[in-house]
């Protein structure tokens, strides 16, 4: 009986043993991962950087297995995920739209929104602490919580912000869900007031398409909006092009100012995409999407 509970001891604490060293393995692992990350960013083939993103997420998510409350893997997977669905998946909503193939555009979108959720989830998961509990309660705790938020949480409201706006922005006719957009914006402002430039000024750029998704007379603020992505655009000196193609789309349609829409458009695509090596993919998209607005200009006009 002695010898059996030994055995059975010894096989329980290797058991223990084999699974610290997957999880020191997986955390060893982490850094490594984020030095990697980079490399997309910077790739100039979209399809390349298609077909690649997946895998790498999937990846990434085998590790968090390893390693639940490694943060590393979890601001990885919040940003991988708001990135690959803003980057691929809204290319092909847009261009889907535009060309008014609404089945389609409503299947991506639906994709796009299971997603972008999975983005905000990553991010609750690394801001911790009640965060979950206190985003579906009531607003005044939620602004107070934000409130005492610190530098540090910056990443996680970040991401929780632009996964949980984003879907809102994709159904915009589900109310109960569009009632969540004053925390995100909630969200969005601390994150501007603790690090403006966190993300290449992220927090500033979704302030800009919030405040310009409306004209004034309906609640919207597009001046106030544009003063938000001309301080984003500032941050990498017009290097960075997503924020001219959001300005011109959002602002410029709202305020039925055709002229700043074409023109903002032109100068993107006047611009290298290869002017910011670091964020080469993301000026690939922008090229994108400015000649996709500019071919049905006349039909948003």
């Amino acid at each position: 009986m002695r010898s059996f509970v030994f055995i059975a001891s010894l096989t329980i604490l290797g058991f223990l043993g084999a699974c610290n060293l997957t999880a020191f393995t997986a955390n060893q692992t982490a850094p490594v991962l984020k030095a990697a990350l980079p490399a997309l960013d910077q790739e100039s083939d979209m399809q390349l950087a298609r077909e690649a993103a997946p895998g790498n997420l999937k990846t990434v998510e085998g590790f968090l297995l390893a390693s639940p409350e490694n943060e590393t893997f979890l601001a990885i997977l919040a940003q991988g995920y708001c990135s690959y669905t803003f980057g691929f998946l809204e290319t092909d909503i847009l261009e889907a739209r535009l060309a008014r193939k609404i089945e389609a555009e409503e299947a991506i979108g639906k994709r796009a929104t299971t997603l972008y959720f999975r983005c905000m989830n990553y991010g609750l998961k690394l801001l911790g602490g009640g965060w979950d509990k206190a985003l579906y309660g009531e607003q005044r705790p939620f602004e107070d919580k934000v409130k005492g938020a610190g530098k540090d949480q910056v990443p996680g409201m970040f991401w929780t912000a632009l996964g949980l706006a984003s879907a809102i922005n994709l159904n915009r006719d589900d109310i109960e869900l569009v009632a969540y957009l004053a925390k995100a914006k909630v969200l969005f402002e601390r994150v501007a007031a603790l690090d403006g430039g966190f993300y290449l000024g992220g927090a500033h750029l979704a302030l800009g398409m919030l405040y310009s998704a409306q004209s004034k007379e309906v609640g919207g603020d597009p001046e106030k909006g544009k003063q938000e992505f001309d301080i984003a655009i500032k941050m990498t000196d017009g290097k960075f092009l997503l924020p001219k193609v959001l300005m011109a789309a959002t602002y410029g349609t709202v305020t039925h100012n055709q002229e700043f829409f074409h023109k903002t458009l032109v100068q993107v695509l006047e611009t290298s995409p290869a002017i910011y090596p670091d964020q080469r993919l993301a000026n690939e998209i922008a090229h994108v999407w400015a000649r996709h607005y500019l071919a049905h200009e006349k039909e948003l006009f």
